[in-house]
């Protein structure tokens, strides 16, 4: 019997003589994605079935083994099972939303079939995600007042929610709209999500400019604004749309002329409001909005969900809503002004592709940058300057290569390189292609070294 080879979710062992090693798989697929199924007596390189002995013994030794080294607590289901030859082995399956996950007090996350160290910063960010789970800044008491809140603003959001049948009660007072929505505290005092979307920031909260070269030293424009966050994503939507170009459409028939921005009014707005809904707050950095000859970028502080990358999202390989602030993406989906199924990125992709508009999103420090390629680099058929190219990457893990004395990691490179490890993967991959690196060992063992010289 095969039950097929490993993969991110599954881990297989030969026995339950690898405790040790299956329960750091387990931590490691539970802090990529939450969940999987472990099984002892399964041949890891094949997925075949070769059995053992599987008594009540071996069932509590796998329980014990995630009671005593997995933190925080998972509960497993443990089942014996028997192959129609006889052959006994035993299937976990588990889960767990309680990230990070550390065996033995050491964490590692999952890539393929291996369990990688994870980084500080990985790290770091799962246990803010964690710590907001049990009580997110955008839920916690602001220090604004009602008097604070625009109560025009409340009112047309209230107008679009009805319209789009996901409010289900007009507008009375501002009170009692907050407190129907779920935007007071206990104690009646605005959350940071009412604040945030319904009072005007004290702070500017959003740097726009134009700009006349990458390294933002020719400033040709600049405008900093505070406000509601509608007021803010209506300002920099309007800033890129009077800074940008716009194509004029006749129409054959008539005499009418419609215009078409050179990027797609629906993509800049879903990304302007994913900025807002899913920033850092505690970061006091704005939300920036550059304008280059050649591209558009909108940054956002606050790094993707600890494990995943955005091209998980935008091929639709995960399409789970894993918010930062999960009070503001209800209040904003009640309006219909985002929707909260993960799939953002993809329809700010497909908005673009549809018009011929290149677009990446990448994470860069503590930020998530949304770029859009303008007309004008298309039309050179040039990548934008602000953007670092392919080819720089691959000339940058040459020269990490060259200065190693060891092999290398993948997770090595990522971090080297500073760029997730999916990309660093494709850049291995890309490089052993060309012949300029060769790998040795496998799965969780492969190590990277280059063959110049051999």
């Amino acid at each position: 019997m095969n039950l097929g080879m490993e993969n991110e979710t599954t881990e297989h062992k030969r026995s339950t003589s690898e405790m040790r090693e299956a329960m750091e798989s387990v931590a490691s697929i539970l802090n990529k994605h939450g969940s999987g199924t472990l099984y002892f007596g399964v041949r890891p390189s094949d997925g075949e079935v070769v059995g053992q002995d599987v008594s009540e013994k071996t069932l509590r030794d796998v329980s014990q083994a995630f009671g005593n080294r997995i933190e925080p607590r998972v509960i497993p289901t443990i089942e014996r099972l028997e192959t129609e030859d006889g052959k006994a082995y035993v299937k976990v399956s588990f889960s767990g939303d309680e990230r990070p996950y550390a065996c033995d007090g050491r964490y590692r996350v999952r890539s393929a079939d291996e369990d990688l160290p994870m980084g500080a910063a990985m790290l770091e960010e799962m246990m803010l995600e964690r710590a907001a789970k049990r009580n997110s800044w955008d839920r916690r008491p602001s220090d604004r007042l009602l008097a604070d809140v625009n109560e025009d603003e409340l009112r047309s959001y209230v107008e679009r929610g009805v319209e789009r049948g996901r409010i289900p009660f007009p507008f009375t007072d501002a009170r009692d709209v907050l407190s129907r929505l779920g935007l007071l505290c206990d104690d009646g005092a605005l959350t940071n999500a009412a604040a945030v979307c319904f009072c005007g920031s004290r702070d500017p909260m959003l740097r726009m400019g134009v700009l006349g070269n990458s390294d933002r030293t020719q400033i040709l424009d600049n405008h900093q604004e505070a406000g509601t966050l509608f007021g803010l994503v209506k300002a920099a939507e309007t800033y890129i749309l009077n800074n940008t170009r716009r194509e004029f459409i006749i129409d054959g028939t008539s005499l009418h002329r419609t215009e078409r921005p050179e990027i797609p009014l629906s993509a800049i707005r879903e990304a302007l409001f994913n900025a807002f809904c899913h920033r850092r707050y505690e970061d006091s950095s704005a939300i920036q909005v550059d304008i280059f000859w050649d591209a558009v970028d909108i940054y956002s502080p606050g790094s993707f969900p600890a494990g995943y990358e955005p091209e998980d999202y935008l091929s639709g390989a995960e399409t789970a809503s894993k918010p930062r602030n999960p009070l503001i993406a209800s209040t904003l989906y009640r309006s219909g002004d985002i929707e909260t199924y993960g799939t953002g990125l993809r329809r700010i992709q497909g908005a673009c592709d549809a018009q011929g508009v290149p677009v990446a999103v990448f994470q860069r420090g503590n930020g998530v940058h949304v770029r859009f390629t303008r007309a004008e680099a298309v039309a050179a058929d040039k990548p934008p300057i602000t953007g670092e190219k392919p080819a720089d990457n691959l000339s940058r893990a040459l020269a990490l290569f060259a200065a190693s004395a060891i092999p290398l990691a993948s997770q090595n490179v990522a971090e080297s390189l500073g760029v997730g490890l999916r990309q660093a993967q494709r850049i291995l991959r890309e490089l052993e292609a060309k012949g300029l690196v060769e790998r040795s060992g496998h799965g969780r063992g492969t190590l990277w070294s280059s063959v110049e010289g051999k």
